[in-house]
């Protein structure tokens, strides 16, 4: 009798080990609803990004919201690629003279919630030269432990927030 009970109670542990815990499934209700509060979330995070350019310069900006292996797309240039290769090519380029403020216009985020862009239009004040600006798209990664951190940042120039956008052509 004792077999059989020490038999039955390692069946029972060994089915219970081995079982697979239940995930809870979000609605489809639940999942617009977090993909709207994270878009939120994103534009508030590129906001406070171009904050932090305008505050303590572009470089420090971009230095603090890349993710370790971000990638800047640039006019002319080949991709450059991990946070130490863009904090290297930025410090070639002080950013004293001139102020780099952006504001975005729209952001969107995967069902998944780690994946989002955002883009808009940015503008450079210089001391030196006439204000000038473009726009921009920005590729954000989120984490639990760091947040949202860019994961390819690009953009042209062109119209900026201060004229008028004439899409007539397009």
């Amino acid at each position: 009798m004792k077999g059989l009970f020490c038999a039955a109670l390692v069946a029972i542990c060994f089915c219970s080990c081995n079982q697979k815990p239940t995930r809870h499934r979000l609605s489809e209700k639940e999942i617009v609803s977090r993909q709207d509060s994270l878009k939120g979330d994103l534009l508030k995070t590129d906001l406070a990004f171009s904050q932090l350019s305008e505050d303590k310069g572009r470089n420090t900006a971009f230095i603090e919201y890349a993710d370790s292996s971000a990638t800047m797309l640039r006019e002319f240039s080949m991709p450059t690629t991990g946070k130490d290769a863009i904090a290297k090519l930025l410090g070639q380029y002080p950013d004293s003279g001139a102020k780099l403020t952006w504001i975005p216009i729209s952001s969107d985020v995967a069902r998944s919630g780690e994946l989002g862009y955002t883009y808009g239009t940015y503008t450079i004040e210089s001391k030196n030269m006439d204000h000038f600006g473009g726009t921009y798209c920005t590729v954000w990664r989120r984490s639990k432990a760091h947040g949202w951190k860019f994961i390819l940042s690009t953009g042209n120039e062109g119209v900026s927030a201060q004229n008028d956008t004439d899409l007539s052509g397009l």
